[in-house]
């Protein structure tokens, strides 16, 4: 099993960028994958200017920094009816200007019980539109959830999967799934911790078949205790285990 990317989910303006880049620059697996909707990230709010100087710098890197944006309510509404919401457009045509590749390639759109619009064929076209980034869906045995999913996939666009079992509960399940349909690519979440990333991955390994490439999303044990604040050193350990991990599987 190939790990495309170690994710570290949700740091918040409390933490320096600069801390940040460096968690980006131990491996060009790691991403920042930053929860994003109307209520935490209008224009006039801290944690919008923290980003917009994230992207700034990411514009400007000589080195990929991979950061993704995770849209939920309103936002992953407006995606879910088939237009980019009107204050991600700058975030969504940002480029590197040294590669001209996107700023930020993936975007995940955490789809639930909560959605109000889901429109498969209006989602599918701005799939297509752009073959540059990587659009992320939630999944798990919600029938609404898996009803959605096979909707987006019988207009045959390609997307990928986040396999988590526990509802966004950060709890590991008792077993991974495989990949529910062997051409999409699946990622995996749920409890994933510095603790116990190893143990997991093996677990994970045993029901990903072959050498398929899958990506790990690491987000509340990433936090320190008791709280949502974001820890630098917990995201390096969990990092720098799934590193350690893939080393011992050559």
């Amino acid at each position: 099993m190939n790990i495309s990317y170690i994710t570290c989910s949700d740091p918040r303006p409390d933490v320096p960028i600069e801390q940040l880049i460096k968690l980006l620059e131990i491996s060009p697996l790691v991403e920042l994958g930053i929860q994003a909707s109307p209520a935490n990230m209008s224009n006039d709010m801290p944690k919008y200017k923290w980003m917009d100087e994230l992207i700034k710098i990411s514009e400007n890197s000589a080195k990929p920094l991979n950061i993704a944006i995770h849209a939920n309510y309103q936002w992953c509404d407006s995606f879910c009816n088939g237009s980019i919401p009107n204050e991600l457009l700058f975030w969504f045509y940002s480029q590197n200007k040294i590669t001209s590749l996107p700023t930020i390639k993936r975007w995940q759109l955490n789809i639930g019980d909560n959605t109000k619009f889901f429109n498969a064929n209006s989602i599918s076209q701005i799939i297509k539109n752009f073959p540059d980034r990587e659009f992320i869906f939630p999944y798990n045995n919600k029938p609404s959830v898996v009803g959605s999913i096979k909707k987006l996939n019988k207009t045959g666009a390609k997307f990928s999967l986040l396999y988590d079992a526990s509802y966004g509960r950060g709890k590991n399940p008792t077993n991974w799934q495989a990949p529910a349909f062997s051409f999409l690519k699946q990622g995996y979440s749920g409890g994933l911790s510095p603790e116990n990333i190893t143990q997991e991955l093996d677990r994970i390994s045993a029901a990903v078949p072959g050498n398929q490439t899958i990506w790990i999303d690491a987000e509340g044990q990433l936090m320190k205790p008791g709280t949502r604040e974001f820890d630098v050193q917990r995201a390096d350990t969990y990092i720098n285990g799934a590193l350690n991990w893939m080393d011992n599987q050559r």
